[in-house]
């Protein structure tokens, strides 16, 4: 029997089955996708419990390279579209190393995911109430059955507009069922994006949608500088950026004061008589 059609999160219409897969080698999921607005979609996800059970995917080989080219993106963005004092939070920051190469730099950067330990930036927690600037979500949108709703939430959270992320899109049609990212064995991706998606989420939020490439995007309320918008247009230009900063405007890391930070709280429980806790790494 042929599934009944959904509806689109993001823009209200009517989505159409297009295929069924097995996803955790036992599941049999529907997948659906918009015309108004080209969203590809899971069925609603009933195997979640069973795909975290390790947060992390097996086979995400690329998870260090990732963070070394969001980081590399990063310091030249942020300090073009938020010239002063910044904080930042990155929402879903698994293991927390984004935060930890962040702050390496200088950059005020906290990471919060309530399914993952924050190996690499326990002491950079937001504790509420808590203000930034502008959020990050890198690879964390596929993982979501309402994107809208989870990024409406983070912006009454933290009190802010900005939203840099990554999510692979796709042009055309729907890609073919052997399209990698659909990730169908490890079951954790379940909303699959066009351009044209996330240039609809945007204005559903209120914001413009600002792509940079097939996989990295940012949404912002406020209008960005000049100098942002042109960064965000150019791969070499972000390059020449990056040097010029290294060489002219270099900031002061913040990998010192986040030991003594840790030291002080390690300390603080071990006055207490509680025992320590992963989270109290450098």
């Amino acid at each position: 029997m042929t599934p009944q059609p959904s509806i689109c999160p993001i823009c209200g219409d009517s989505m159409e089955f297009i295929f069924q897969e097995t996803v955790l080698g036992r599941h049999r999921v529907s997948y659906f996708s918009c015309g108004g607005c080209g969203l590809v979609q899971t069925e609603r996800p009933f195997w979640l419990e069973e795909a975290y059970q390790s947060p992390i995917a097996a086979g995400d080989t690329g998870l260090v390279a990732r963070n070394l080219d969001n980081c590399r993106f990063l310091e030249v963005f942020l300090p073009l579209a938020f010239p002063t004092a910044a904080k930042f939070v990155d929402l879903a920051g698994g293991y927390g190393l984004l935060t930890r190469l962040l702050r390496d730099r200088g950059f005020d950067c906290y990471s919060t995911d309530p399914h993952c330990s924050s190996l690499f930036a326990g002491v950079s927690e937001p504790e509420p109430p808590f203000q930034a600037e502008a959020l990050f979500a890198f690879e964390v949108l596929e993982h979501l059955h309402d994107p809208a709703e989870f990024i409406k939430e983070s912006f009454a959270t933290y009190g802010c507009r900005t939203l840099i992320f990554s999510t692979l899109t796709f042009a055309g049609p729907p890609p073919t069922r052997d399209w990698w990212y659909y990730a169908f064995d490890s079951g954790q991706h379940v909303s699959f994006y066009h351009k044209q998606t996330l240039a609809r989420l945007a204005a559903k939020l209120g914001c413009t949608y600002h792509p940079v490439t097939a996989g990295l995007h940012v949404i912002s309320a406020a209008p960005l500088p000049f100098m942002a918008r042109w960064a965000l247009r150019s791969r070499t230009v972000r390059r020449l950026l990056a040097l010029l900063f290294r060489l002219a405007r270099p900031r002061k890391s913040l990998t010192w004061d986040d030991h003594l930070e840790c030291q002080r709280r390690l300390q603080a429980r071990q006055e207490s008589g509680q025992p320590p806790t992963t989270s109290s790494r450098a």
